[in-house]
This record gives C-alpha cells, sequence and structure tokens, in this order.
C-alpha cells in the first residue's frame, strides 16, 4: 500500500521531473532504455505505475497532449521546438524589437511616431541585426550549470521576451545606432546600395532637419514611403531642397496639365524630373497638344517600375512626322498603341524600324505597317519578328528569301509567337524542306503554328509521285512482288530518288557481286542503298583490302556497309591486339564484331587483357585524330 502511494503521485508529474535526478533514477532510466518493454509492465518496479500511461511511437515516448515537458527520446531529452516553433520564436523576436525600436525613436530620439513606426517595421535587415547582438539575453538562465526550476512555457516567453527588450533599451542607451541605416531600408534602398550614401559626420536623423523635411513633404503629397528610396538613390539632391522648393517643384508640375496622380508616377518613375527644368525637359507634352491629346493621357501609361528618357521620347513623334504622317495621324496612332511611346522611351519601336529596314522596307511599306499594325505591345512584335527570322533561317529559306519574305509579311511574322521549328515538323510529320515550301507558298500558316494552337498532322506523302513511281518499277524489276511485305519493308526503308537507287544498284554489281546475291543483300537490309556511291566504294574498299575479307561477306552481312569507317577500323584494331595477346578466339564474325554495342564489346572483350581499356582509348584517340585530319567531301 505505502509503496503505491509515491508511484500514483508520480503519474501527475511532468516527464522532465522523473527525467532528471531521484531516487528512482537508475530504474526509470532501465524502464525507458527498454524500449520493447512499454507495455508490459512489472508491478514490482517502483516506477512502473508512472509509465503505464506512456505509449511507443517508434523510439519516441508519446507524452499527453496537455504536458509541458521536453519529449524524452532514447536515453536523452529533446527540446519540442521544431521548426515551426522556432520560427513563431523568430517572429516573436522580431515584434519585440521592433517595438523597442519605435520607442527608442519616438520616445528617447523624439522622432514623430508615423515615422518611428515605419522605419521599425520596414527595415527587418536591421532588426535582425539589433538581435543579434543580444542573442545572448535570449537563452535561458542557468544555476550552477543546471536549468532553473519548471516553469510554464507562457511564463518562460513572458520572461525571454523581458530580458530581449531590456538588453535592446541597454544597447540603444550606451551604444548609439546609426539611424540613417533603418531610414535608407524603410524607403526602399538595399544594404548594399544605401552605404555609399551614408552621411559620413552625421548619426541621427534629427540632425539633418533638411532632409526630414522634403521626406516629410513627398509623403504627405502622397508618394508612399517605401518608394522615396528610389528619388533618393536616382535625385539625392532633392532631399537638401530649401524649405517651400521641393514643394513649389510639385506644384510646377500640376501646372503642366498634369493631375496629381500623374505627377505622382512622373516622379517616382524619372526622380530627376524634379531637379531639371519641367519646361525643357518634358518637350513630348508641346507634341501631345500639337497632335490633339490631353497632356493628363501620358499619366494613365506610366509606371513606377520602369524610368522613361523624356528627352528621346520626343523622338517619336518626329519620327511619324517624317514619314510623312498628319498630326491628326500621329494622334490617332499613339492612342492606338501608346507603347510607341513608353516602351523603352521609343527605343523598342525604333529597334523594330531598324529590322524593317534591314529587311528591305521603304517609306510606303513602314506607313502601311504602322497603319495596320497589329493588336499587341511593340516589345512583343520586335520579339515575335526577330524569332520569326530565326525560325525562317532554321527550316532552311535563303537569306534573300527571308527578307523579301519580311517586306511582304512582316506584319504576321510580328503578330505570332511561332513555335519551335522541330516541334511545328514533329506534329505535322514534315521535313524541312517540306515545311520551308509550305511557308513560303502560304504565309497564313504562320498563324497556325502560333505557340499554343493545335497543330494538326497533314496527310502523309512518302515522296513525289514520280519518284515513288521509279522506287516500284525499280524494286520490280528485281523480283519484289507488288503489295508483298519486302517491298512495303523497302519502300519504307529507301530515301531519295528511283533513279538513285538503281545506280547505287548497278555499282554493288560492278564490284563483282552476283547480282541475285545483291537482292539478297537488298532483302536484308534495304537501308545500304541509302548511301551515296563513294561512300559505299571508302567502306568495301577498306573491308576487303584492309581487313582482309572476301567481297562475300557482304552477302551474310550486308549490314556492314551501315556502319561507318572508323567504327569497323577500331574494332578491328582492337581485336587484331586481343588475336596477338592470345586472349581471344580466332574466326569471330564479322557482325559479333561489329553489331555489338561499345560497352558490351568492352565488358565481354576489351577488358580480358590488363591492358585492354588503355590499348581501347589509345585505338579511339588515333581513329578519331585520322577521322579530323581526313578532308571532306561536300557529298560527306
Amino acid at each position: 500500500m505505502l509503496r503505491s502511494v509515491p508511484a500514483a503521485r508520480h503519474r501527475w508529474l511532468p516527464w522532465n521531473g522523473l527525467a532528471r535526478g531521484s531516487s528512482r533514477t537508475p530504474q526509470c532510466h532501465a524502464a525507458a532504455a527498454a524500449v520493447s518493454s512499454w507495455h508490459v509492465h512489472d508491478s514490482s518496479s517502483p516506477c512502473a505505475s508512472s509509465w503505464s500511461w506512456a505509449s511507443q511511437v517508434g523510439d519516441r515516448i508519446q507524452l499527453r497532449p496537455f504536458s509541458a515537458a521536453p519529449a524524452i527520446v532514447g536515453d536523452g531529452i529533446e527540446d519540442v521546438d521544431d521548426r515551426r516553433v522556432k520560427q513563431m520564436r523568430r517572429r516573436r523576436d522580431a515584434r519585440i524589437a521592433q517595438k523597442a525600436f519605435m520607442e527608442y525613436l519616438h520616445v528617447t530620439r523624439g522622432i514623430c511616431f508615423s515615422d518611428a513606426e515605419h522605419m521599425s517595421k520596414r527595415s527587418p535587415i536591421f532588426i535582425s541585426k539589433l538581435l543579434e547582438k543580444v542573442k545572448d539575453a535570449a537563452k535561458e538562465p542557468t544555476e550552477e550549470g543546471e536549468e532553473v526550476p519548471f516553469r510554464s512555457k507562457v511564463k518562460k516567453r513572458e520572461m525571454r521576451d523581458e530580458r530581449v527588450s531590456k538588453a535592446l533599451v541597454r544597447l540603444f542607451n550606451f551604444h548609439p545606432i546609426n539611424e540613417f541605416e533603418p531610414f535608407f531600408e524603410s524607403i526602399g534602398i538595399a544594404p548594399g546600395e544605401y552605404e555609399p550614401l551614408l552621411p559620413r559626420d552625421l548619426m541621427f536623423l534629427n540632425d539633418d532637419e533638411t532632409m526630414l523635411d522634403n521626406f516629410r513633404v513627398l509623403c504627405n503629397y502622397g508618394i508612399a514611403r517605401t518608394k522615396i528610396g528610389r528619388i533618393y538613390r536616382d535625385a539625392t539632391e532633392v532631399f537638401s531642397f530649401g524649405h517651400g522648393v521641393l514643394a513649389s517643384k510639385l506644384k510646377a508640375l500640376e501646372d503642366q496639365g498634369l493631375s496629381k496622380t500623374s505627377v505622382i508616377k512622373l516622379v517616382m518613375s524619372s526622380p530627376v524630373i524634379l531637379v531639371r527644368d519641367p519646361n525643357v525637359e518634358l518637350k513630348i507634352l508641346r507634341w501631345l497638344d500639337d497632335v490633339g491629346i490631353q497632356r493628363d493621357w501620358l499619366g494613365r501609361f506610366l509606371s513606377v517600375k520602369k524610368s522613361y528618357n523624356w528627352g528621346k521620347m520626343v523622338q517619336v513623334p518626329q519620327f511619324f512626322s517624317d514619314l510623312g504622317f498628319t498630326n491628326e495621324g500621329i494622334g490617332k496612332l499613339v492612342r492606338q498603341n501608346p507603347d510607341f511611346l513608353f516602351s523603352g522611351s521609343g527605343k523598342m519601336l525604333f529597334s523594330a524600324v531598324l529590322v524593317m529596314l534591314k529587311a528591305g522596307f521603304g517609306k510606303k511599306e513602314l506607313v502601311d505597317l504602322f497603319l495596320n499594325f497589329p493588336n499587341l505591345s511593340v516589345d512583343n512584335f520586335t520579339r515575335n519578328l526577330r524569332r520569326g527570322i530565326f525560325f525562317l533561317a532554321e527550316i532552311g529559306v535563303s537569306e534573300e528569301d527571308i527578307k523579301k519574305f519580311v517586306v511582304s509579311n512582316g506584319s504576321i511574322l510580328g503578330s505570332v509567337q511561332l513555335k519551335k521549328p522541330n516541334s511545328i515538323m514533329t506534329h505535322l510529320s514534315v521535313g524541312k524542306k517540306r515545311l520551308c515550301r509550305m511557308v513560303m507558298e502560304d504565309p497564313q500558316l504562320l498563324m497556325k503554328f502560333s505557340l499554343g494552337a493545335k497543330v494538326s498532322r497533314i496527310p502523309k506523302v512518302d515522296l513525289h509521285e514520280a519518284s515513288f513511281k521509279e522506287k516500284v518499277k525499280f524494286l520490280q524489276n528485281l523480283g519484289f512482288m507488288e503489295g508483298s511485305e519486302r517491298m512495303t519493308r523497302g519502300l519504307k526503308a529507301f530515301r531519295g530518288k528511283g533513279d538513285e537507287l538503281k545506280d547505287r544498284y548497278d555499282f554493288l554489281v560492278k564490284t563483282g557481286l552476283d547480282p541475285e546475291h545483291v537482292v539478297q543483300m537488298i532483302t536484308m537490309a534495304p537501308h545500304v542503298l541509302n548511301q551515296k556511291i563513294h561512300v559505299l566504294e571508302s567502306k568495301i574498299s577498306f573491308l576487303v583490302n584492309d581487313m582482309g575479307y572476301p567481297l562475300s561477306t557482304l552477302v551474310f552481312f550486308p549490314s556492314f556497309l551501315s556502319f561507318t569507317v572508323e567504327r569497323t577500323k577500331l574494332r578491328f584494331l582492337m581485336y587484331n591486339w586481343l588475336l596477338e595477346k592470345g586472349v581471344i578466339a580466332t574466326g569471330l564474325a564479322l557482325s559479333t564484331l561489329l553489331a555489338t554495342a561499345d560497352k558490351h564489346f568492352v565488358k565481354r572483350y576489351v577488358v580480358r587483357h590488363p591492358m585492354g581499356l588503355e590499348v581501347w582509348e589509345k585505338f579511339k584517340t588515333e581513329v578519331a585524330s585520322t577521322k579530323n585530319n581526313t578532308p571532306c567531301t561536300p557529298d560527306d
């Protein structure tokens, strides 16, 4: 009875109390080590009842869901903090640091609350540096090398937050920070960019009241704080303006006929406009007046993510004027295609024009193109045009024909984003020559070859009718029955014209082979007639003169003519060397010598000799060098 009381009491104690030193430690650890006996309890063990509610999960003891103790794994203790818990802890530390930093800026440094709050929340890299400096304060305190008595998780978090907060306060009091670093980061300048911009003789923002005043003018005007960094980076002089100067410049931009929204976009995309004369910089506005477009129209197409060269933009309407467009025509053209002006400040437009001029466009063709310009951006048009030219070159269109094609069908090329030629040929089941002929005969087909469009297979035509008849006639003369399996297999294997097949057959007969044997060879391997006569001649010469095999060998192994001379030479050299070393039998069949893959040939024959692999690589190098040094004919 008395023995069971302590055990019953231990059921309600956290596991960390049991895991630490107690009078039953040896017996309890013995029970913990015996993983296989979690479900077999001995009533004689003093702590058997204390383990009775634990369940086995692999080597891990599953704790009760409401337990605040660390989990016991094997013989040791492991924190229950997983990745998610650590991430939550880091976020909590960041919030504590933001709060402490904001209080320091607002209360200690006297910065207005809105600025202090923005700096504390929009400078995560600076906050992480602060936390790195006080990381020791986040650690749990120890007493004589052991952990402090058990406390709840909530209490531990509160104590940890308090330690971090106090450590940050001490840091701010005794180690002043450079306030320009978090300020620059909060307005959108990366640490690697703001380092050259840091003042050398200032640390506190209040010491540069002029900068803060201009910063607040921009904020009050409606410019997002996180976007002001671009203005500071591109036009630093703006933040040194005297009182009222910046506000007057913003008002001057509004006086140009721009709305407040347009001025904000203009300043954020082109900060230098604030340090230059808008009457000189924005000449494009006078052009808009001349072509009948309201000035504020441009604000609809400005992007704060881009930058604009307003001086070069004026060249666009001047270019259209030189082509012969009237002011009314220019206005209509620009309204329909505003990216003529805003895409690279006219750069992409002139890139497209340059391609057209190189292809042979004249003034009339350019006018027709712009009057019927496709309904897409000039960026996409220029990109598609270049890809279309590469497409034509890849399918075999000559340079002169490409220029003619661009002149007559430039609008089509620029309107469609073409698939890759290989993809089109695969879907159509045609070759380059036929695809080239199809495109040149009907340029509108390109519209069907755009990305995302389904390309249907066209009826398959193996060869032209005349050539096909010649092949049939050639096989019939050799004794092949029309419609037989032999003729079908031969027609599928043959490449080339019918008269070429007849010439190659005659050459094989002239070498000394019996006509019946040649027919037998064609039946076994019809693809041997796909090679040019000079190639067949070189292979037969190597077989007879260099290898010493009789010509009749081709009757039983006609596929020899399908292998390259280099492959044959390499195998023959290796075979002779192995034969000299006595590690391979004589009389190896030619088909075995050549038809075996390199990997199996090496594994089956080369490795029989210790130096086989070395000699094999040596022969490969010699054969490759011989091939490179041999002049190639156009037919090769």
